[in-house]
């Protein structure tokens, strides 16, 4: 942001810029008029003249410069000032304020959240969490690296909010699962699922929440299956240890929006699995404030946002 004459933290020093020039202009004036009268006088009357003309001239040197030290001053406290403007500017946008409040409501975790709640389908407790490897940005593959999942890459921001005063909740835990782009979920062996996937642990992470409440995860955009519509299941605990959970939810898309992504991205089994979100058992009593922010394309890569208010 620039500063203008009429700013009023510019205002002294144009003030004083302005006052100088004034005085300049007046002592060059009544150089002239002196010049002009030695002229029709004696020679002694011409020296004299010349050191006054040459007085004048320091005068008008030294204000000059003066006027010049004022300026590179105002300027210098422009350059500062719109520093500060970008600084702030910078700060709102790296934390934006949430204006709604409203508790994001909590949803099922679903019969495969990994989370040391359930059997995996093999007789053992299906608990990610308990392998500190679970604990990264980047949940495309297996914990070891294997098994990258196809899809169209998708960077998932989340900010975690107090329903109280809207602060951010630096330190918390958010734990996010999502199925494939063709819908299988990974650490469970289940009919649903057409086959075992206990060995795997493919789009699945957690991360902690930075000063600003907010954790980022690179994955893929998920597809979806028979009777749900699209989904991403989440958790939200206090801290790391995963003792004390404050929020079981989903996030939801756009109805038109996902259908239009599918079609660009040829996500052909989940288009052939279509179930809106009015239609969802899960989502059908609303999804106002369970939706994602998504910006981009399939081509590109997609972002999206969300805000969990706890």
């Amino acid at each position: 942001m620039s500063l203008t004459p009429t700013d009023p933290r510019t205002a002294p020093l144009v003030e004083a810029v302005l006052t100088r020039r004034r005085m300049l202009s007046f002592v060059g004036i009544s150089g002239l008029g002196l010049l002009a009268a030695a002229c029709g006088s004696d020679s002694s009357g011409t020296a004299a003249s010349a050191t006054t003309a040459g007085t004048d001239t320091t005068v008008g040197t030294t204000s000059a410069a003066a006027d010049t030290t004022a300026a590179t001053s105002a300027a210098a406290d422009t350059t500062a000032a719109a520093a500060a403007t970008t600084t702030a500017a910078g700060a709102d946008t790296t934390a934006p304020a949430v204006t709604d409040l409203t508790a994001t409501p909590g949803e099922t975790g679903g019969p495969f959240p990994a989370d040391g709640s359930n059997d995996d389908g093999n007789g053992e407790i299906a608990n990610i969490l308990a392998d500190p490897r679970s604990v990264r940005s980047d949940i495309t593959a297996d914990l070891d690296g294997s098994n990258v999942q196809e899809g169209v890459p998708f960077t998932l921001t989340t900010t975690v909010v107090s329903s109280a005063d809207g602060s951010p909740l630096a330190g918390a835990a958010v734990y996010i699962w999502h199925c494939s782009k063709t819908g299988e979920y990974s650490e469970y062996n289940s009919p649903m699922l057409g086959g075992d996937f206990t060995d795997r642990s493919f789009l699945r992470g957690t991360q902690i929440t930075d000063d600003n409440g907010a954790v980022t995860f690179t994955t893929i955009l998920p597809g979806r299956y028979q009777g749900r519509a699209f989904h991403i299941h989440f958790e939200v605990y206090s801290d790391g240890s995963y003792g004390s959970l404050l929020l079981t939810s989903q996030m939801a898309i756009d109805d038109d929006l996902i259908t239009s992504l599918y079609t660009d991205a040829g996500y052909d089994e989940a288009l052939g699995n279509v179930t809106t979100n009015s239609r969802d058992n899960i989502f059908n009593d609303g999804v106002d404030h369970q939706l994602l922010t998504v910006a981009g394309d399939v081509t590109s890569g997609l972002t999206a946002t969300f805000t969990a208010v706890v």
